[in-house]
C-alpha cells in the first residue's frame, strides 16, 4: 500500500488544492454548489455500495465478508448521517436524489467501480475502492491543516467525518487489510493493481473537479 499510495499521491495533491476545496476550507464555497457535490455524492454512494457487496459476494471467508461489511456500516450510519443532514438543509431527501442525474465525471467513476467490482476478484476490488476511502482521509485532514477554521463553519461536520480519529483507524486497518490480501502476489500482478489504484485516484481527482463546476 505504500507503494500503490505514493504512485497516486500526485493526483491526490492535485486532489487537495482543486478550487472546491480551497472554497470550503475559506468558508468562501456557495451553498449552492456545495448542495450540487452533495447531490452528486449521495449518487456515487448508491453504486459505491454496490461494489462492496459485489466483494462480500466474492469474498472466500467469513473474515473477508466481515470486513467489507464493516465499511456498509460506516457509510451507512456514521457518513450517511450528515450528508442526510445536508440534503434536509437543501430540501432532498435519499428518495429525490434517487431520480436525479449523474453529472459526467460521476457517472464515468461509477462505471469504473461497478464494471471492476463485477468483472474482477478480490485484490481488484479493494484497489477500486480504497482511493475513495484513504483519498478523503488525505485531502479533509489536508485541509484542515491548512484551514483550522473550518470546524466552526457550514462544512465542519463534513470535515470532522473524514478527519476523526474512528476514521484514521479504519483506513488504517483497511491499508493494513490490502497489504495482507496482496502480500503473496506476483510483481506483475501488483503492478496491475497499482495502476488499478491509479484508475480510481484518477476518478478521485475529476470528481473535486466536477464539485468545483468543471465539467
Amino acid at each position: 500500500m505504500d507503494r500503490v499510495i505514493a504512485d497516486s499521491m500526485p493526483l491526490w495533491v492535485a486532489a487537495e488544492r482543486t478550487p472546491f476545496l480551497e472554497r470550503m476550507g475559506r468558508d468562501t464555497l456557495e451553498r449552492e454548489q456545495f448542495y450540487d457535490y452533495i447531490v452528486q455524492d449521495s449518487i456515487y454512494l448508491r453504486d459505491y455500495l454496490k461494489a462492496f457487496a459485489m466483494g462480500i459476494f466474492k469474498s472466500r471467508s467469513l473474515r473477508e465478508m466481515q470486513v467489507f461489511y464493516s465499511v456498509l456500516g460506516f457509510v451507512s450510519d456514521s457518513e450517511n448521517a450528515t450528508r442526510l443532514c445536508y440534503l434536509r438543509d437543501c430540501g432532498l431527501t435519499d428518495d429525490d436524489v434517487e431520480h436525479r442525474e449523474k453529472k459526467p465525471a460521476c457517472a464515468a467513476y461509477t462505471s469504473f467501480l461497478l464494471d471492476t467490482a463485477k468483472s474482477e476478484p478480490i485484490p481488484e476490488i479493494l484497489m477500486a475502492v480504497m482511493p475513495c476511502m484513504l483519498g478523503y482521509y488525505h485531502v479533509f485532514c489536508s485541509l484542515l491543516e491548512r484551514y483550522p477554521a473550518v470546524l466552526d463553519s457550514y462544512y465542519g461536520p463534513l470535515v470532522r467525518d473524514y478527519t476523526s480519529e474512528g476514521y484514521r483507524q479504519s483506513c488504517a486497518a483497511w491499508t493494513s487489510y490490502c497489504n495482507e490480501v496482496c502480500a503473496d502476489l506476483d510483481e506483475a500482478r501488483r503492478q496491475r493493481l497499482t495502476e488499478l489504484f491509479r484508475t480510481a485516484s484518477a476518478h478521485e481527482l475529476y470528481f473535486w473537479e466536477m464539485a468545483g463546476g468543471k465539467q
